[in-house]
């Protein structure tokens, strides 16, 4: 069977989230410009978390069926095709709020789409060894692609305007189709019927079918809910922090847009940093002491950004959150070599249903906190939480013995 070029996947994975970068960013400033409430901008990251929260499973099970590298790059094009036409609406001056939430929905799935389609080719392209390795080149080649699109995205906003800027996203995202494309010749998948127990389904009732399986299958493994456990804490520690940056930097720091900027660049920091040593850190202490490790430095980091009072302390504060967030590698490469290689989709795709329902939780949860104190609690409560998984993992020779 073929095996993934490195150098490839880390090219689409850098233009795909250098893309991904520039959009979002983007399409927060326009929906504001837009609609003239800095409240849309929330609503629009609300419509974000949509699709893994209803599209998931149906996303998980066309993945486990198809050959994924084509679910890939159709999906890819669509982001540039997409973005092609939102470029020309501001051309023609018809942009709207209802047509910036719409490409951010139709963004969202395509994301969506990706997500859980490469989780399927690396699992089924890699050894358990190289997917580790992959997994973490994940990490460090998409959060770079983000600094430079998120930072770029600024630059390019400001000199040529949101028409340019959009076009430019979309030359980037044809560019990582290209990648896309030229792995997709290198990669033969298996025949659909040789990877997969149920035949393609021609109607609802199969579909569903297909579905429940996946989640049925999920239930039934303990060791498999226990790594999608610590990857969604991690997940939604992350999504709670960034939902809460911006009003902690503004209020209790009292830091202007400049510093959230870097500080909310403090985390891909951190987590280039972490996907560069994980692999070897983890060779040699093994995944117990790693994860234990990687909670500890996120409970602290979590409690010391609580305390911050100046830029520092928060900046190097968010690294170490950045940083301690990695051990998701560690059990999603776990996760990866106990799932059945039929249902590799359909798994991932159960646990990012929970995340897109946490992540409204989040969002519904990051709007009812707005004093300085409740706002430096958030992120104490977080500290507490990690704290509390930490000492349920020390405590439990059942569980160590898992890890």
């Amino acid at each position: 069977m073929s095996q993934i070029s490195a150098p490839a996947y880390a090219t689409v994975i850098f233009f795909s989230r250098a893309g991904t970068g520039i959009f979002f960013f983007i399409n927060t400033w326009v929906v504001i410009d837009l609609t003239g409430y800095a409240t849309s901008a929330a609503i629009s990251l609300l419509i974000a978390t949509l699709p893994s929260l209803f599209l998931s499973m149906i996303i998980g099970s066309m993945a486990d069926k198809y050959p994924a590298i084509k679910l890939v790059l159709f999906s890819e094009c669509t982001r540039c095709l997409t973005l092609l036409v939102y470029a020309s609406l501001f051309v023609m001056d018809r942009a709207s709020p209802a047509f910036a939430y719409s490409i951010s929905f139709l963004m969202s799935i395509c994301a969506e789409i990706q997500l859980l389609s490469w989780r399927v080719i690396l699992a089924t392209f890699a050894t358990h060894e190289k997917n580790f390795k992959l997994n973490a080149l994940s990490v460090t080649s998409g959060q770079a692609g983000v600094i430079i699109g998120a930072t770029g995205s600024g630059m390019l906003f400001v000199a040529l305007g949101p028409t340019f800027t959009i076009a430019i996203a979309s030359t980037i995202f044809w560019v990582s189709s290209c990648c896309i494309a030229y792995m997709a010749k290198a990669l033969h998948s298996p025949c659909a019927s040789a990877i997969t127990k149920i035949s393609t389904p021609n109607h609802l009732v199969a579909h569903l079918r297909s579905i429940l399986e996946g989640f049925q299958y999920i239930t039934q493994q303990p060791r498999l809910i226990g790594y999608y456990l610590l990857i969604l804490l991690n997940t939604n520690i992350l999504y709670m922090s960034n939902a809460l940056l911006a009003p902690f930097v503004k209020g209790p720091l009292n830091l202007n847009a400049n510093a959230y900027g870097q500080i909310d660049a403090a985390y891909s920091i951190g987590a280039i940093i972490g996907g560069l040593i994980i692999v070897k850190l983890t060779q040699r202490l093994g995944t117990l002491k790693i994860t234990l490790l990687g909670l500890t430095t996120l409970a602290l980091s979590l409690f010391i950004f609580a305390q911050s009072e100046a830029f520092l302390l928060a900046f190097f504060s968010y690294i170490g959150i950045g940083l301690g967030c990695q051990t998701s590698i560690v059990s999603l490469s776990h996760a990866r070599r106990i799932t059945d290689p039929t249902l590799h989709g359909r798994a991932y795709a159960t646990l990012n249903t929970l995340t897109g329902f946490f992540g409204v939780l989040v969002f519904i949860l990051s709007t009812q906190f707005t004093s300085h104190e409740e706002l430096r609690n958030m992120f104490e409560y977080q500290a507490i939480a990690v704290t509390t998984v930490l000492l349920i993992i020390g405590a439990s020779k059942k569980i160590k013995d898992s890890l």
